[in-house]
């Protein structure tokens, strides 16, 4: 990948890149995106037909069974995956994909369905599974579900425990969802293998930490789950509280995104703007929503235009142009990559081999 990217943007030359591609091959099966969609479908299709063949031969002779059975499916799903990867060197390729999905199902439909368990233990029992699957095979969506439902068994806990835990409900999801914001943030670099699934866990977060306060998404929930009876125009405990958290949670996003530097709050207070004006415009009709959605696009194409132009030329780090990265480590690392691939002792060259360790040039030591 870090190939790639230095040839992407003119680091390295096409015949570097090419010797780096045979010096360090890539055994994965990692089909294009098309592809993997085709054998997600395909992959999922055989084993909701495997698992109603199996169904269909064992179902008469075992009473209540179905539970049992898609525990055991799920086991077998597992058992395949590892094959799979093992073996067959699937690495998102749609099969493993599925495969993952299908078992992670199976086996909390198994334990969850026959048993008719609440929301806190089906929280609870997909939080493990998730978890686990996540630790295992760093899948992003899986991390994300895990997240979910922490905060799941967060608010069934409150739920269960009292009208006073119901009511500070909202505030304890918004907590828990900036604890683990601040404890993946610094995470990612830490922990490489898991970059991708704690980013996505990241951008859940700041997404629930704005949902847990916005006044539509706790007012509706308060009222269906709790059987307030709401009229329209009547309102919620604190409910100016989170009106104050519907509009400011994005514009701090985007002001913390733009002193730090950070592209996921930029995006992340970008997208909930529009959670602003959907929650303003449900309760408030100011003009007909054909003529709010016209002006919303004229200013926004108008800003878009603006900051295009205005940002051709870099101001204060952001720039419009897509520029190659200005990280020098990124560069010593990729000429180090290049020098050890290419004028290691043996390849021939009848330049001067100087420095230490066992790489030639650049004065390198130790093993690369």
């Amino acid at each position: 990948q870090e190939a790639v990217s230095a040839f992407n943007k003119n680091f390295i030359t096409k015949e570097e890149h090419q010797a780096i591609t045979e010096k360090y091959p890539v055994a994965f099966y990692m089909p294009n995106l098309f592809i993997r969609i085709g054998l997600f479908v395909l992959t999922i299709i055989i084993l909701l037909f495997s698992f109603g063949l199996v169904s269909l031969v064992i179902i008469d002779s075992i009473e209540n069974s179905i539970g049992g059975l898609a525990i055991l499916f799920g086991g077998l799903g597992f058992v395949a995956l590892e094959y799979m990867i093992k073996t067959k060197k699937h690495y998102c390729s749609g099969v493993d994909d599925a495969m993952l999905w299908g078992a992670g199902i199976s086996l909390f439909c198994g334990i969850s369905i026959p048993n008719e368990f609440g929301g806190l233990l089906n929280s609870l029992f997909i939080f493990i599974i998730c978890s686990l699957a996540t630790l295992r095979y760093a899948d992003k969506l899986m991390a994300v579900v895990a997240f979910l439902a922490m905060l799941g068994i967060l608010f069934y806990t409150c739920v269960e425990t009292g009208s006073t835990a119901k009511a500070i409900a909202p505030f304890i999801i918004m907590a828990a969802s900036l604890a683990t914001y601040f404890a993946v943030y610094p995470a990612k670099k830490r922990y490489l293998l898991y970059s991708s699934s704690l980013l996505m866990v990241e951008i859940a977060a700041l997404i629930s930490l704005y949902a847990a306060g916005n006044y539509y998404v706790v007012r509706e929930i308060s009222d269906s789950m709790f059987q307030l009876n709401l009229q329209p125009g009547d309102t919620i405990p604190f409910g100016w509280l989170f009106w104050i958290f519907t509009a400011l949670i994005p514009v701090f996003y985007l002001a913390r995104g733009i002193q730090k530097k950070d592209a996921v709050l930029l995006r992340v207070g970008l997208l909930l703007f529009a959670a602003i004006v959907f929650t303003v415009r449900y309760y408030h009709s100011l003009l007909p929503i054909e003529i709010i959605m016209t002006i919303g696009g004229i200013v926004l194409m108008t800003a878009a235009y603006g900051l295009m132009k205005w940002l051709t030329k870099p101001v204060h780090g952001f720039t419009s142009l897509e520029i190659p990265t200005g990280n020098d480590m990124d560069k010593m690392q990729i000429e180090s990559l290049i020098l050890a691939q290419t004028f290691k002792p043996g390849t021939g060259t009848d330049r001067p081999i100087s420095g230490g360790g066992d790489f030639g040039g650049g004065g390198a030591s130790g093993e690369y």
